[in-house]
């Protein structure tokens, strides 16, 4: 069993060595740049940037304000697309009112309404500086209700981004689905 851990570990390094072509792919200075092709809404572009450059900074980016700094770009898509509606289970807290004399007593309730599904994407290409080659890309998908908590958009940036830039620098495939 031991042998096993020991040659499974020793094909894991051997596998994250870089190749001869390439360097190691290492966190560096970034740049977040939000390309936003849906629409434009600055203050929606400014939380994408904070969540992109968190999630940078947890993974030992150092993130630089302002342009045409840093060893890499990192350039930042989301987009969002609504799904249907889904049924959404919503609550209202009791209450006591006293108005005129008389007393009214409301109890809690549950009901269900349908809300909106939306299904946001963030696609991550960072970009090395000096030679203009994507480097590394990540992506992510979600599904949120709308109006809900988890589906506010700083939320759901927030939990792509780090889903995202959590897999760096392993390559991925495809998209990581974010529950």
């Amino acid at each position: 069993m031991r042998i096993f851990m020991i040659a499974a570990a020793m094909m894991a390094a051997a596998t994250q060595q870089p190749t001869g072509d390439q360097p190691a792919l290492t966190p560096g200075t970034v740049e977040v740049q939000v390309v936003d092709e849906q629409h434009q809404h600055p203050a929606l572009d400014q939380t994408v940037a904070a969540a992109v450059g968190d999630a940078l900074t947890d993974a030992r980016f150092l993130v630089l304000p302002g342009e045409g700094h840093g060893r890499y770009i990192a350039r930042v898509t989301v987009t969002q697309e609504a799904r249907g509606a889904v049924a959404a289970d919503t609550r209202s807290g009791g209450g006591v009112t006293l108005a005129g004399g008389r007393l009214g007593v409301s109890l809690p309730s549950s009901k269900t309404q349908l809300s909106g599904l939306v299904v946001t994407r963030l696609d991550l290409d960072l970009v090395a500086r000096d030679s203009g080659a994507v480097v590394w890309h990540g992506s992510g998908s979600t599904a949120q209700v709308q109006g809900t908590a988890a589906g506010a958009p700083a939320a759901v940036v927030k939990k792509l981004a780090d889903a995202v830039i959590g897999r760096f620098p392993q390559p991925m495939d495809e998209p990581v689905a974010v529950p």
